[in-house]
């Protein structure tokens, strides 16, 4: 089997990758794609496609969209370059992949629970939940999902759609500013303070993202396998159960022995937001491990590569001092 990853070098794409390593062939698109460069990157997508169906011409493939650095807070002009980065992605594959190949694959295009369930009415939401979409971002996320949709009506290839919840762990992009986890690590490590706009009771589902890669590659073997006529498959990634705000700081109190610093601050629109969104997937529930990663080793992950990030930083600061 050959896969491909795209967004290998996020915090999804390189868990996904590892869990890949061990029963296919991975794929590496020559040099690093330069995502601030649409139309370079535009280029080299379609040029990993060419590369990527000759090589897994004959074979099962499956290729991983865990791209993109949009965000909650994300403006529709980003967004709207985000899908079109996608749609031409697709369209690259349309392009270099013969109808043959397309019958022996699968796409899989990374989305957000929270994103596309933001408005959505009747707790929990399931794969069976109709979306509504509040931001850009999720909208966005919705309409993604679409394209794939379409496109695996209209070519014949199969397709995933996961729907992630707060996902974290290590190798985070901080510069995202996201993600409740990382910055209580961040804030410990440095001694800062949090600025909290909601309660401590706000509760939401956070998936370590080996869990989330683990589901994520285990339903991608589930749909490949599957030989009935379904070409389209929906899956929440999601852990299972909620933790509140207070849970978390008080055991990164335990694990680390530091209480962390809080501040709080209004904000009236992420005040509207419920005090608790809960999901359960009814879907490809084969995918689905009993092995989950308790929080508190989570955190001790988190913090060991954002420790070791900071100490590499700051040996290269010192040498750059040092002969400046």
């Amino acid at each position: 089997m050959k896969v491909w990853v795209i967004g290998r070098g996020g915090l999804l794409g390189n868990s996904v990758e590892k869990q890949c390593i061990n029963f296919a062939d991975i794929y590496s698109p020559t040099g690093e794609f330069v995502w601030s460069d649409s139309a370079q990157l535009q280029t080299q997508i379609a040029d990993s496609c060419t590369q990527f169906s000759e090589i897994a011409r004959d074979d099962q493939w499956a290729i991983f969209w865990c791209a993109g650095k949009g965000t909650l807070s994300s403006t529709t002009e980003q967004m709207f370059e985000e899908t079109r980065i996608f749609e031409e992605f697709l369209k690259s594959v349309e392009k270099n992949f013969e109808e043959k190949f397309l019958l022996n694959g699968l796409i899989f295009h990374a989305s957000s629970a929270g994103g596309v369930y933001a408005g959505s009415e009747n707790q929990p939401f399931t794969e069976l939940t109709t979306p509504r979409p509040t931001t850009a971002y999720g909208a966005a996320k919705l309409k993604q999902e679409h394209c794939l949709g379409e496109f695996s009506d209209r070519i014949g290839v199969r397709a995933v759609i996961g729907r992630i919840s707060n996902l974290y762990g290590a190798n985070q992009d901080l510069s995202k500013n996201q993600g409740l986890i990382s910055t209580i690590c961040s804030s410990i490590l440095h001694r800062q303070p949090i600025n909290l706009f909601v309660p401590l009771e706000t509760s939401r589902n956070y998936v370590y993202v080996a869990d989330a890669s683990r589901i994520i590659v285990d339903s991608v073997k589930i749909a490949l396998a599957d030989s009935g006529p379904t070409r389209k498959f929906m899956k929440l990634v999601v852990a299972d159960e909620n933790l509140t705000i207070g849970n978390i700081l008080s055991v990164a109190k335990t694990v680390f022995r530091v209480k962390p610093l809080i501040t709080s601050s209004s904000n009236t629109k992420i005040n509207k937001q419920p005090r608790s969104i809960n999901f359960k997937s009814v879907s490809l529930l084969g995918a689905d491990s009993f092995c989950k990663t308790r929080i508190s080793v989570g955190l001790k992950g988190m913090m060991a590569d954002l420790n070791a990030d900071f100490l590499r930083n700051g040996s290269k600061k010192a040498k750059a001092e040092q002969f400046s």
